[in-house]
């Protein structure tokens, strides 16, 4: 039951693992600058699944990895449903039951504008570091293998074509970053929007054309039932010998044991992985034996800058309910039709 105050939970995943908070301090403040609002951390760990109890304790949950099922949405779940506003901190929402969520009047906000330029950047650094062989390059020089250091011959980027699979947000932002570079666009995404790619140099293409024709392949796509294991052993076919794949999308956008095969075999000539299949991935997954390969733990977007607006993001938006107002990047618009949501304002 509503008691007039507004309750906001949130995730033990905004918590370092000493325990300390891991919220930017200019979040936290504007959160507590709310009036009536009652702050508390959720009691289940660090990604643990949003429970039923949740749903109707808080008005508003900020979480991260956390699973949000769509039974905790069923009226015969038990309590009364008090959730307005689920605060995604990024852009992935794969773990949560959207529809469910719309269609029990609640709001699916995420923060693509904190994620998009970190995630870029990231995929820019895995293009950079293997194109200058820096790896390889890294270990020699430990090795003590300094005569041998002409051995290594990098692939400049200039004039070579960067494929982008996925042309949202973090597609479109790769791309302006690459501008430098002088490389070939080519992009490949199901919704064409061609206003959206001015200057950017992008061609549309299918996926086929684009896998055969790329130097660099970016996976900048959401998991959904047309992408899941899209990167199959057909695809991977398609892509040249030297061609390397940069995934820091989600690890079943790939089927991670066809990579593996294409890797050991030579045909392709690398891969950037910073998701898994199966995460956190067992010790002995073959990946991590392979050469060929720069690896990261669903991190490597992680900076300061991609935390301190993310955060500040999902502050906002639980300060806009709070004041009876609808925040952007909702990932669930048809939500705004729903009978609880009738009294907030554009």
């Amino acid at each position: 039951m509503n008691d007039g105050t507004l309750r906001l939970g949130i995730s033990r995943d905004f918590l370092a693992q000493d325990g300390s908070s891991t919220m930017d301090p200019q979040a936290m403040a504007a959160l507590q600058a709310v009036d009536g609002l009652v702050i508390e951390m959720l009691e289940q760990p660090a990604q643990a699944p949003i429970t039923r109890a949740d749903l109707c304790r808080y008005d508003a949950l900020m979480i991260k990895r956390n699973p949000v099922d769509a039974a905790l949405f069923d009226p015969q779940a038990g309590g009364t449903l008090r959730l307005r506003l689920l605060a995604r901190n990024g852009v992935g929402f794969d773990h949560i039951a959207v529809d469910a969520c719309t269609g029990a009047g609640v709001m699916v906000y995420t923060t693509p504008d904190a994620v998009a330029r970190p995630v870029a950047s990231s995929i820019m650094a895995m293009m950079l570091a293997f194109s200058h062989r820096l790896l390889p390059r890294d270990r020699a020089t430990r090795d003590g293998r300094w005569s041998q250091r002409w051995n290594e011959v990098g692939r400049g980027l200039t004039g070579r074509t960067l494929g982008v699979i996925g042309l949202g947000n973090i597609g479109l932002e790769l791309l302006r970053l690459a501008l430098p570079w002088e490389m070939r666009h080519l992009g490949s995404t199901p919704r064409l929007n061609p206003a959206r790619y001015a200057g950017l140099n992008v061609e549309p293409v299918a996926l086929d054309h684009l896998l055969a024709e790329s130097d660099f392949v970016a996976l900048c796509c959401p998991l959904n039932d047309a992408t899941r294991e899209m990167i199959d052993a057909r695809a991977l076919a398609r892509m040249q010998a030297h061609a390397i794949l940069i995934n820091t999308a989600r690890g079943e956008v790939v089927d991670e044991a066809a990579l593996i095969d294409a890797l050991r075999n030579g045909r392709i000539g690398g891969a950037g992985i910073d998701v898994f299949a199966q995460e956190p991935p067992e010790r002995d997954n073959p990946l991590f034996t392979l050469d060929n390969v720069i690896l990261g733990s669903h991190n490597l977007a992680y900076t300061d800058e991609l935390n301190s607006k993310a955060n500040r993001s999902c502050a906002a938006a639980v300060g806009l309910l709070a004041v009876n107002r609808r925040p952007a990047h909702l990932v669930n618009t048809a939500v705004l039709a729903h009978p609880r949501l009738a009294g907030l304002a554009a």
